[in-house]
């Protein structure tokens, strides 16, 4: 029975690689349903030329009811865009909720101040401080696949698996010996303990 929620950001251009094993992982074993949401409600046309038609609008989603928000990359935010969503966003983070972040994802969280004083990634520092003149969080960046810092997930654009085991591992899901399993069949050799245990 699902019982948690998962909420997922979606956009015209989104990049619908980076958060699909996450997503696929948490609605398909666990007891967390995944939530697609767009700012109008209305379908997106993702990276690979997918039409997404979402479950809510921006409007609709409450903070309250979230356990994680899934926050995938896509040319927008470097962009500026998609900053409607601020206000949910600082709602999950007072309220102690999730945050995870991917590829380009994180230069928002960096553009609103959420990476100046947690350790986190990204898909490069150099990058980062250009296109986001105003972060001050260099002194925490960690150049890893993905990086977990109380409940803010952050990744480079091309740890989709890394990212995914970063959510399902801070969730407890890894506690599960056949979703560890499953899961561990996507990363070897680096998760191969999971399933040779």
């Amino acid at each position: 029975m699902k019982n948690k929620v998962c909420y997922l950001f979606v956009f015209n251009g989104y990049s619908d690689w980076e958060p699909a094993l996450a997503a696929a992982a948490l609605q398909q074993f666990s007891p967390y349903e995944v939530r697609p949401f767009s700012i109008d409600g209305n379908a997106v046309i993702s990276a690979a030329n997918l039409q997404i038609i979402p479950q809510l609008s921006l409007e609709e989603v409450e903070a309250d009811l979230a356990d994680i928000v899934i926050l995938p990359g896509g040319a927008a935010w470097g962009e500026g865009r998609n900053r409607e969503i601020s206000p949910f966003i600082v709602d999950i983070l007072r309220k102690g909720k999730l945050l995870a972040a991917i590829c380009d994802a994180t230069l928002y969280l960096a553009s609103e101040g959420i990476l100046d004083d947690i350790p986190h990634t990204s898909n490069d520092l150099g990058l980062l401080k250009q296109a986001v003149p105003e972060y001050k969080g260099e002194a925490n960046y960690v150049a890893k696949p993905a990086v977990t810092a109380g409940q803010v997930i952050t990744a480079n654009g091309t740890a989709g698996t890394a990212f995914a085991h970063a959510v399902v591992s801070k969730l407890g899901l890894l506690e599960n010996k056949e979703f560890a399993f499953w899961f561990g069949f996507f990363h070897k050799p680096e998760f191969q303990h999971l399933w040779h245990e």
